[in-house]
């Protein structure tokens, strides 16, 4: 079982990436994008929610409240990009539907921890893109709009550092070190919050699978007690006088047992 989760949760991190990829690239930068290829990964994820969507609808509960409460996920059925110019925003809608299908993907981007730090990064990368491209723009052919300096912050950030975009400038330089200090710190909490939230988790599947044991053991203790409280109603007065004496016979030998026990 949780060998099957685990295949699960990485599948599901593939399509993840897969379709971000779809979304975030340029067509003119790869040729096998086209636009009937494009369309046809849309209706095969429009395919999936829709059948996914039906099945959770039959197991529901509370149909009506299912539908509410679940709105979302229509939303991100509905083939928008067809007739408007909205297909990368449906995209999106349709990647973040995706990562839902995850508990472990959809916790660790839910999480209020991960959430802030994911901010944090996101603002850091932000500003020191828009830094680097003022400095650099004119002195450095790497650098020569805000999509550059977008990836030389990442790469910097992560401490990865190709090498192949320098800057040029004292204040690129100084945005760079900023970036590599602020980069070991974020990327060490980022991956010490991510792996506490796996271990976590781990151990909720683990607490899961465990409880139909717990229930199954339960039951069985709760069906034993019934069983024995309902021969002691069925029992005569003289049984009930002996299971009596029985009952203080025991207690007045444990209570030895531990008198003898006692230091002297």
């Amino acid at each position: 079982m949780r060998v099957a989760r685990l295949f699960y949760e990485f599948m599901i991190l593939f399509v993840v990436l897969t379709y971000a990829i779809i979304i975030f690239a340029d067509p003119q930068d790869h040729p096998f994008l086209t636009k009937s290829f494009v369309q046809d990964v849309d209706y095969c994820m429009i395919a999936f929610f829709g059948v996914e969507y039906l099945v959770r609808l039959w197991r529901a509960e509370n149909p009506k409240k299912f539908i509410l409460t679940n709105w979302f996920d229509l939303l991100a059925m509905i083939p928008f990009d067809v007739h408007f110019q909205l297909a990368r925003l449906m995209r999106l809608i349709r990647l973040v539907r995706i990562l839902r299908a995850s508990p472990m993907l959809w916790g660790v981007v839910s999480s209020k921890q991960m959430r802030m730090i994911m901010v944090f990064m996101l603002v850091i990368v932000a500003w020191s893109s828009v830094g680097i491209l003022l400095l650099e723009s004119g002195h450095n052919k790497g650098i020569q709009d805000y999509g550059d300096a977008v990836w030389w912050a990442i790469v910097t950030m992560t401490t990865v550092g190709y090498g192949d975009v320098s800057p040029a400038t004292e204040g690129g330089r100084i945005i760079a070190v900023f970036l590599m200090f602020t980069g070991i710190g974020l990327i060490g909490t980022f991956t010490a919050n991510l792996a506490n939230h796996w271990v976590g988790f781990n151990h909720s599947q683990q607490v899961r699978e465990a409880e139909p044991d717990d229930n199954r053991v339960r039951a069985q203790m709760k069906n034993a007690a019934m069983q024995w409280l309902y021969r002691i109603e069925t029992l005569s007065d003289a049984e009930y006088r002996q299971l009596l004496n029985v009952m203080e016979a025991l207690r007045e030998g444990d209570k030895r047992d531990e008198d003898k026990d006692k230091p002297a």
